[in-house]
């Protein structure tokens, strides 16, 4: 958790300002805000599109009597890409397409699923529900959050 940490809050950033660098360099400060303006304002747009038909995937799944958990999925990368487009800097924008095309975003659903199911896959292939763990200074039990008992 904290190489995650770490990579998100500091190695990615100077990635993002080094090729934001060489970019300048390469075509010029004006021209790399112009194409980093298209890029937020194209991908808010992509993202719009993206999550209405979304949307209409998840009404059809609720109208059949599903859960729509695939279509959710789905919702949560559009919404992730969206907020990549909107952080200025090449490498955000190329995840954010990443995140919001329907062939590269079931590659990283399935990366997100294998993840998910192998963290938890073993006790819901047999139904169980995982209980909560005891968080300092409060005991996990069940019953209503009004029961909740504070453990010194």
């Amino acid at each position: 958790m904290g190489l995650f940490i770490f990579l998100l809050f500091v190695a990615f950033p100077v990635a993002e300002v080094i090729v934001l660098g060489k970019v300048i360099s390469r075509i010029g400060f004006g021209d790399t805000m112009i194409l980093l303006l298209f890029s937020a304002v194209f991908g808010a747009y992509l993202a719009k599109l993206q999550g209405k038909a979304t949307l209409i995937r998840v009404q059809q799944a609720l109208a059949e009597g599903r859960v729509p958990t695939s279509e959710m999925i789905d919702g949560l990368m559009i919404f992730l890409g969206g907020i990549l487009f909107i952080i200025p800097g090449f490498i955000s924008d190329i995840l954010g397409f990443f995140l919001l095309f329907p062939v590269t975003r079931w590659c990283a659903k399935w990366i997100f699923l294998r993840n998910v199911k192998s963290a938890y896959g073993a006790r819901s292939a047999r139904g169980e529900v995982p209980q909560p763990k005891s968080y300092e200074g409060f005991s996990a039990r069940k019953g209503d959050a009004e029961d909740a008992e504070i453990v010194e």
